[in-house]
C-alpha cells in the first residue's frame, strides 16, 4: 500500500509527461502549420529565372505570387493563396490573372503539402515540400490532353 501511495504522484504524473514528449499533430493542419513556405524563393534552370514569393500566414491566408521571366522577357505569372476554410485548407491559383481554381487539401506531412482537384483540366495536384537542405520544391500533375504530365521546380531561399 505504501508503494502505491508513493508511486501515486508519478503515476499521475505520466499522461502529462507523455504528452509534453509526444508531437501535439491534430488530424488537419492549420494554416500555422505551413509558415515553413513561406518567404522569396528563386531558381535560374535553362535561361529563366522564376520567383515565388509567400507572405506568412495571417488572418486565415497566405498569400503568394509566382513569375517565370526568361531573357527575351516575361513568360508567366500567377496569384496564389492558401485560405483556412471551415473545411479545411484551399489553395487556390490565378494563373495569368485569370479566374480562381481551388485545390483541396489532400495530404499533408511535416514538411509537405498536397492539394489536389480531380475536375480540373490540368494541373490536378498541387504539391510543395521542403526538403533537408532547405530547398522548397513544388510540383504539379495530372493529365493533360489525355496523358500524364507533371512539372517541376527547386527554388533556393533568397
Amino acid at each position: 500500500m505504501k508503494l502505491l501511495l508513493l508511486a501515486a504522484p508519478f503515476l499521475a504524473s505520466l499522461p502529462f509527461l507523455a504528452a509534453r514528449s509526444a508531437p501535439l499533430r491534430t488530424e488537419e493542419p492549420a494554416l500555422a502549420d505551413l509558415a515553413w513556405m513561406a518567404g522569396h524563393w528563386a531558381s535560374d534552370k535553362d535561361g529563366t529565372h522564376t520567383e515565388e514569393v509567400w507572405l506568412a500566414p495571417a488572418g486565415a491566408l497566405m498569400l503568394g505570387m509566382n513569375r517565370a521571366v526568361a531573357k527575351s522577357g516575361p513568360t508567366s505569372f500567377e496569384f496564389l493563396r492558401i485560405e483556412q476554410r471551415k473545411n479545411g485548407l484551399v489553395y487556390v491559383a490565378s494563373p495569368g490573372g485569370k479566374g480562381a481554381t481551388d485545390f483541396a487539401l489532400s495530404d499533408f506531412g511535416e514538411r509537405f503539402v498536397l492539394f489536389a482537384n480531380p475536375a480540373h483540366d490540368f494541373p490536378k495536384a498541387i504539391r510543395y515540400e521542403l526538403d533537408a537542405a532547405g530547398a522548397l520544391h513544388a510540383s504539379i500533375s495530372g493529365d493533360a490532353e489525355g496523358k500524364e504530365a507533371a512539372m517541376e521546380w527547386t527554388w533556393k531561399r533568397q
